[in-house]
This record gives C-alpha cells, sequence and structure tokens, in this order.
C-alpha cells in the first residue's frame, strides 16, 4: 500500500515538474528584427487562403475594423503585427493600409509564444 502511495506521489511530482520546466513554450526573448514578405489579412489568409493583389479592398476592410494583420514571409511563416502595449488594433492597423497585400521589409521587435509570433513593427517600407 505505502508503496503504491509512493508511486503516485512521484508520479505527479514528476509530472508537475516536468509541466513548469516547460512553461508555456515562450522559446523566444524579445528581439529586433527584420522581416520580410507580403503583408496579409490574417482572418481571411487563415481560413479562405486569400492574398494578394485582389484581395487589397478585402484587406483594408479588415484592417479598418481592427481584424488581425500580419507579415507572411517566404518560408510560410506568419508574423503578426501588434502596436506597442496595448495600443488600439484599428489605430496601429492604420499605419499599413498603404502596404495593403505589398511585399513589405519590417523592422521591430518580434516575440513568439506557443506557435504564435508577432511583430511590434518600428520601420516598414516596400520590397524591391
Amino acid at each position: 500500500m505505502k508503496n503504491k502511495l509512493f508511486m503516485v506521489i512521484a508520479t505527479v511530482i514528476l509530472s508537475l515538474s516536468y509541466a513548469y520546466a516547460h512553461g508555456d513554450e515562450h522559446s523566444e526573448e524579445k528581439k529586433e528584427s527584420i522581416v520580410k514578405g507580403q503583408l496579409i489579412g490574417m482572418t481571411c489568409f487563415v481560413k479562405h487562403n486569400s492574398k494578394g493583389s485582389s484581395h487589397v479592398d478585402c484587406f483594408k476592410e479588415c484592417a479598418k475594423k481592427g481584424l488581425p494583420i500580419g507579415i507572411l514571409t517566404e518560408d510560410k511563416v506568419i508574423f503578426q503585427i501588434s502596436g506597442s502595449g496595448h495600443e488600439d488594433p484599428i489605430k496601429t492597423n492604420k499605419k499599413f493600409l498603404k502596404y495593403a497585400e505589398e511585399k513589405v521589409i519590417a523592422k521591430g521587435e518580434t516575440f513568439s509564444s506557443n506557435g504564435v509570433k508577432m511583430i511590434v513593427v518600428k520601420g516598414i517600407k516596400k520590397a524591391k
């Protein structure tokens, strides 16, 4: 009986230790990065694979409502664009409307957690 109880307690402790050690898989510290790719409306891209010149008007409509936008890199990684701190997404997105569905080069702080990548853009320009 004592052996069974010991095994149960040991299993629980080991399980909790493993979960604590791996945390939320926050794999990267924030760092300055350059991200190159296509500016996309994330909702339409993820749901319908919509992107490109035929999607510019929809991108703008969604961005003006505060829906998420991001940069799709050539190797199919998406960086969601975030404002600084708790900035209103409508205000953040407004800065990027002129780049809708364009190839861009963005410089800013990148973050990663649980498979989600984000960038707080400090500078952006059209890619050549």
